[in-house]
């Protein structure tokens, strides 16, 4: 029997009966992909809604209409189910899409040959290569569906590295390992599998091989170094002692953000949130409590947030794992609680149209679970709804850098932990890690530099690596060691590579995250922002008769309100007010600007 065959991991390709099928209008293409995923009925007006978002109502269907005359032109057409108001893919013996074929190939408790089966189906992303640019929505959707397929690829490798080396299958487990980093080369512990993996299988040259790429690779992408266990192992391949495999626990039930490169100093602020979690001391009295963590701006919550998530304390106490998720300023919530529902196993979602409805699943299915849930970035607090979803042996922990957010969610002041600047030691121990060179032959001048960036990480990280590659290039750091004091050269610097949009690979400057706080204040609220930029001491701290008089109005409490509760000042005691030097440097830019 022929067979219509629809490839969507790696650019969308069609054949029927082995015959390539050349779709002419993209939108053709898109149209099929997205009823090919989903193979149910859809309505013509949403389908137009997707693909032609742009477009008013009448013009969209017009449209449609054209891409359903391409997928007419052509063997497609056999199996679509058109009326005047619903479209869809048949369900058929003689379709085979491979996104459904990997999907079912992992349901449930898969075997080895499933899980072989799932990676071999896996060629590349969904639809790499393939864009509409003049439908956001559709690439929305696209996106997200690329992330969760991932997702499902790298856990099943997972599994699969996980059979085999327990198993002692070394070889087997060489093979995957390198298809798994493909993926995720800056997965760590997978590096450090894959050393062991050569050196017990007699490949001791790739081993150190495999370091030294690994080594180039993160001054590259992160200009970091790698992490301690990694250089031990380094050290012993290189100096011939014994090394083993080291046999993994199954992975952690649920969905983990990528473990952070380099993080210095965050020991006590984790033991911090895992007591107030009562994974150590007391029994909690009320499990279903919101815990908050709130910051400044690059003070790192996300960093904080991810390494609980992949601390092995939590995996103990939660033993159902740990759902995690950052939403930002626009969330795509449907999408992010879909990425829940995958985690948890909910793959008969047909019906499930509304985040309501989605919610109310993922609650069903949490009801008697222990897991931790973590929301990471909250902008509106309306958005943490849908996720507040545990049961009574689950907690939830939420970030954020704004405090009315914070204030909004607590029920007491306790719920509230906010995370301290590093130490200046710490501080200098980070600068370290990133520009040792420099470190050592400007101790003072370094000193100075982290007191004037009074302990923020992401001011820290991104000085460091300038000032790193300052020094690679032979030229002397003394200039640039003065500019970054002065904050200008920070905010024109690009953020740390894991600060990247997922959807563009691109990564914004310092500026343009801090404008992420201030772009919607009022052009007033902006206005007294900026002037208090330009008349900061050292440090940056207020009273309220001193923003009286920068301001110039009767009563600054309002503006002084605002922007606590925008996270831009941070109440002290005795009735003063701070804010961070990089919130400085950015405020004297929008004055100047």
């Amino acid at each position: 029997m022929p067979q219509l065959t629809i490839n969507l991991l790696g650019f969308p390709r069609v054949s029927y009966d082995d015959d390539p099928i050349e779709l002419n209008r993209r939108k053709a293409m898109a149209l099929l992909a997205y009823i090919a995923v989903n193979p149910q009925e859809h309505s013509r007006d949403t389908l137009a809604a997707i693909l032609w978002d742009e477009l008013d109502d009448q013009r969209a269907r017009n449209e449609l209409r054209r891409a359903l005359v391409v997928l007419n032109k052509t063997p497609i057409a056999d199996y679509l189910d058109v009326d005047r108001k619903t479209i869809m893919l048949r369900e058929d013996d003689a379709v085979w899409v491979d996104v459904q074929q990997f999907t079912t190939l992992l349901e449930g408790n898969p075997t080895l040959t499933d899980l072989e089966k799932a990676i071999d189906l896996y060629q590349d992303h969904f639809m790499v290569g393939f864009t509409l640019r003049d439908s956001a929505t559709f690439d929305d959707w696209q996106s997200m569906q690329m992330q969760t397929y991932q997702q499902q690829f790298i856990a099943a490798l997972e599994q699969l590295v996980t059979y085999q080396i327990n198993a002692q299958e070394v070889e087997p487990a060489i093979d995957s390992l390198n298809r798994w980093l493909e993926i995720d080369p800056l997965y760590e512990p997978a590096q450090r599998q894959l050393m062991r993996a050569y050196t017990v299988a007699g490949q001791r040259a790739a081993a150190l091989h495999q370091y030294e790429t690994y080594i180039a690779l993160l001054e590259k992408e992160l200009a970091t170094q790698p992490q301690d266990e990694t250089v031990k192992l380094y050290d012993a391949i290189k100096a011939n002692r014994p090394v083993r495999l080291e046999e993994y626990d199954p992975p952690v039930f649920g969905n983990l953000p990528p473990l952070p490169a380099l993080v210095v100093g965050r020991e006590g602020a984790l033991n911090a949130l895992k007591t107030r979690l009562h994974i150590q001391g007391d029994p909690p009295r009320d499990s279903r409590r919101v815990h908050i963590v709130q910051g400044w701006p690059g003070i790192g919550k996300t960093t904080l947030s991810s390494l609980l998530a992949h601390d092995a304390d939590v995996h103990k106490h939660f033993t159902d794992g740990v759902l995690w998720t950052s939403l930002g300023e626009h969330p795509n919530i449907f999408s992010e609680l879909s990425n829940w529902a995958y985690a948890l196993g909910l793959d008969d979602l047909n019906g499930v149209n509304t985040v309501d409805d989605l919610s109310s699943r993922l609650a069903a299915a949490l009801r008697d679970r222990q897991m931790l849930l973590i929301v990471d970035d909250i902008w509106n607090p309306a958005h943490l709804r849908p996720f507040n979803i545990g049961g009574r042996q689950c907690a939830t922990l939420i970030t954020t850098r704004l405090n009315e957010v914070a204030q909004a969610l607590a029920t007491s002041h306790d719920d509230i932990y906010k995370i301290p600047i590093l130490t200046v030691d710490d501080s200098v121990d980070l600068m370290r890690r990133l520009a040792p060179q420099v470190v050592d032959e400007n101790p003072d001048a370094i000193r100075e530099l982290v007191t004037d960036l009074e302990g923020l990480p992401l001011a820290l990280q991104v000085s460091g690596r300038l000032l790193r590659a300052e020094r690679n290039m032979g030229w002397g750091v003394d200039d640039l060691l003065r500019d970054l004091r002065e904050g200008a050269r920070l905010l024109e610097a690009q953020a740390p590579a894991d600060r990247a949009d997922v959807a563009t690979a691109v990564t914004p400057t310092i500026a343009t995250l801090l404008r992420y706080s201030t772009d919607h204040l009022t052009d007033e609220m902006q206005e007294k922002f900026a002037m208090l930029g330009v008349f900061a001491p050292k440090p940056a701290t207020f009273d309220l008769d001193a923003m009286q008089a920068v301001w110039l109005v009767d009563d600054p409490r309002p503006v002084t309100r605002t922007l606590v509760d925008r996270g831009l000042l941070e109440p002290l005691s005795g009735g003063r007010f701070q804010m961070h030097a990089l919130l400085v440097a950015h405020a004297k830019s929008m004055f100047e600007g």
